[in-house]
């Protein structure tokens, strides 16, 4: 692994430092603040998106990308090379060993087992609450949850037991995989992360949101999806952590060709490292099932991994006041169900405590 972060100092060495950007998206036209979608409002906006609704998927995918690094846009000159080079570094990572999993916190093994435990029909309250008073942190996170402004307890809850009571059995298992991935995407680990994890874990919780809501649609397993959903973006938090250790000083590229390798050899990360992390079969397998496009349109669990990740950047893109659309155009791209999760999310009334 030595050899491999040296390759990638390296291969920075030759580009020019560059300060670290500011800037917005600005291809995209702004949006007012988030609230429930006025459709009539929507259509007039001077600013709404005016092209083709059938590109707009790859728009926003451009789009977030570009944000997400911190650019204006996509590379007006590009250096070919580099940006294989880096491909094909990221593509020797994921077949490592660690696949990169050294790289960022783990998800603890007393998660992994309340996740499986917790997804058994026959377990018990007592049984999750023995496991999870091993891990101080975890009660403490547990209780942190309960007693936010979302559950709006008549007073304090202090007591472990009354915290899996309130929440219930489902919903106790989304908040026990969100507290597993949250330091993931820690803000504080080097450069890269810090420019990105932030807008990544927010994408990410919004992308588990749809997921589950569409997964109930579907009648397919909605704590499964609502976990792909999360486990998606590990890997490009891994990317970018291997260019934190770098101590390069050079922006990434956001050239089409780029973010289209670089999103690939993510998502076979993050497919990966959930295989390292013992993750249920069918999550990796969704996940890994993005990287087929017939797969998307066969495979239930896929199409809504899929669905919810257009969803979500598109949310991010509006809130973040880089987008705006006319919601009667959106119903041309999108389903009932798709449009009615995007309407939910955008309202910013769905978290993990009202969802079920």
């Amino acid at each position: 692994m030595g050899n491999l972060f040296s390759s990638i100092t390296a291969l920075f060495k030759p580009r020019a430092a560059a300060a670290e950007r500011q800037a917005v998206v600005k291809t995209i036209p702004a949006a007012p603040p988030p609230g429930e979608p006025d459709a009539e409002a929507d259509a007039s906006h001077a600013d709404t998106w005016q092209g083709d609704y059938a590109d707009l998927p790859g728009v926003v995918d451009a789009g977030f990308f570009a944000w997400m690094v911190g650019h204006s846009g996509e590379d007006a000159d590009r250096d070919e090379s580099f940006e294989r080079k880096i491909i094909d570094y990221l593509d020797v990572l994921a077949r490592s060993d660690t696949a990169g999993a050294n790289l960022i916190p783990r998800v603890p093994s007393i998660m992994v087992q309340l996740l499986k435990r917790s997804h058994e029909e026959n377990v018990t309250g007592s049984e999750l609450s023995q496991l999870i008073t091993k891990d101080v942190l975890l009660v403490t996170a547990i209780l942190n949850e309960v007693n936010s402004s979302y559950y709006k307890t008549d007073k304090k809850v202090t007591e472990l037991s009354q915290a899996i009571m309130l929440l219930g059995h489902n919903r106790l298992r989304m908040v026990l995989a969100k507290i597993s991935f949250t330091p993931v995407f820690n803000d504080q680990l080097g450069k890269y992360t810090k420019l990105a994890a932030a807008k990544l874990w927010d994408e990410s919780q919004q992308r588990a949101l749809a997921s589950y809501i569409l997964a109930r649609h579907y009648s397919i397993d909605p704590f499964r999806a609502f976990l792909a959903g999360l486990m998606q973006d590990v890997g490009v938090i891994v990317a970018l952590r291997v260019f934190d250790r770098s101590g390069a000083e050079s922006d990434l590229p956001t050239s089409t060709e780029f973010r289209l390798a670089f999103q690939h050899q993510a998502l076979i990360l993050s497919a990966r490292i959930g295989q390292i992390w013992t993750l249920p079969e069918n999550v990796t397998a969704t996940i890994e099932g993005q990287l087929s496009g017939a797969m998307a349109a066969s495979d239930p669990m896929v199409m809504v991994l899929n669905k919810a990740n257009f969803i979500s950047k598109t949310c991010q893109l509006i809130n973040a006041g880089l987008l705006h659309v006319d919601m009667k155009q959106m119903k041309t791209i999108l389903g009932d169900a798709e449009f009615d999760c995007l309407s939910s999310l955008l309202s910013g009334q769905v978290s993990v405590a009202n969802i079920l």
